[in-house]
């Protein structure tokens, strides 16, 4: 393998990286959370179940008569699915230096001290999905 070759397959193999989503404003995060209404299991499973219509997937009874069991083994996945990102999943998050800010109020023989910091070390965060 020559030089050229050790060049393209690098170049090959950085061209197959996703770019990462695009990073949105804070404050545009948070507020847009709180209008978020959770996961639902029904909601969930009616959206795939129209999926599966369009793609020409048969949810209703099977030609014989016989019950299609398509939409209740999709609950059942869906439920489960969901159960385990409410109740075990864990999320981690880690933060920048200098990127959280903290205020303390505080007095001593002088008078009233406020105290303004920052984050000196990268910090941790765990949170949980609803």
């Amino acid at each position: 393998m020559g030089i050229e070759q050790i060049c393209q397959t690098i170049s090959n193999y950085f061209e197959r990286i996703r770019t990462p989503f695009p990073q949105l404003s804070r404050i545009l995060l948070v507020c847009s959370m709180i209008r978020r209404p959770g996961l639902s299991t029904i909601q969930s499973v009616s959206n795939i179940v129209k999926d599966l219509n369009r793609l020409g997937i048969p949810t209703g009874p099977m030609p014989d008569g016989s019950p299609n069991l398509t939409v209740a083994f999709t609950f059942a996945n869906t439920k489960e699915q969901h159960r385990a990102l409410k109740f075990d999943a864990s999320i981690q998050v880690g933060m920048q230096p200098g990127t959280m800010a903290s205020v303390g109020y505080g007095a001593n023989a002088g008078g009233p001290v406020t105290v303004i910091s920052t984050n000196t070390t990268p910090s941790m965060g765990f949170g949980k999905m609803d």
